[in-house]
């Protein structure tokens, strides 16, 4: 299904060829986006992180794509992604779980004790981290005391435990840079690409793919173990060369 008996041009590559997928199977236009303009879209809302609403890239086309069109669509190396993308959404919305508050850590786990015992001790690197305020520790104060400060006081404590959850350096310059919204993909005014999470440079996350976030990121996915290997085989190469 989805390829022509002769070729005609993409309407979005220009490209002449005869394979053209259904993408969803509500889709009622003409199937004019080749499969490799296809594949591309959905790459790019996967690394986005949109992975829950990704749509028909056809104009006027608002259709979602299902897990299993994703699958039908995608290499296996792009699903396996996708899959582990999900997982790490599904895990968000677990009620006991939260994200270390160190910056660049990008780690997160579940804290089965939850306000009882609001301490938050990541296993990655140790910060500590307020499971019931969702903020670095505040020593020295109970959970009630920040709320208070919270409401009462935003120049004082509360302005500093914002400023640390929502204010990074920039890895390069070492600018004060706030997030608000949107995606991990931070430019700073020094033209420097990283995620906001680990602080990994963005331009090797573009080039070579998600296993440039650092291990801990949520953004980190491995490389295939073929790629692996072939790496591994460089590297051995390398190894000859500078063998003394």
């Amino acid at each position: 299904m989805g390829t022509t008996d002769k070729c005609s041009t993409c309407s979005v590559c220009y490209n002449s060829t005869s394979e053209y997928p259904l993408i969803v199977d509500s889709c009622v236009h003409e199937l004019n986006i080749c499969r490799d303009c296809v594949v591309r879209h959905i790459q790019s809302d996967i690394l986005k992180g949109n992975i829950t609403n990704i749509q028909c890239p056809s104009a006027d086309c608002e259709a979602t794509l299902s897990y299993n069109d994703i699958k039908r669509l995608v290499p296996k190396n792009l699903f396996e992604r996708y899959g582990l993308f999900l997982l790490r959404h599904v895990i968000r919305q677990l009620e006991d779980f939260r994200w270390c508050k160190r910056q660049g850590c990008g780690w997160g786990q579940e804290h089965c004790s939850g306000d009882d015992e609001p301490i938050m001790t990541c296993h990655a690197c140790t910060f500590k981290t307020c499971f019931t305020c969702d903020v670095p520790w505040h020593e020295g104060i109970t959970c009630e005391q920040f709320k208070e400060n919270m409401e009462n006081d935003p120049h004082g404590v509360a302005n500093k435990a914002y400023h640390d959850q929502h204010t990074k350096q920039c890895p390069k310059c070492e600018w004060s840079i706030e997030k608000k919204e949107g995606c991990e993909h931070m430019t700073c005014i020094c033209g420097y690409e990283f995620c906001w999470l680990c602080l990994s440079d963005y331009d090797q996350i573009r080039k070579n793919g998600n296993h440039k976030h650092k291990s801990t990121c949520q953004h980190y996915a491995p490389l295939e173990e073929e790629e692996e290997e072939e790496e591994d085989d460089d590297d051995d190469d390398d190894d000859d060369l500078y063998a003394s």
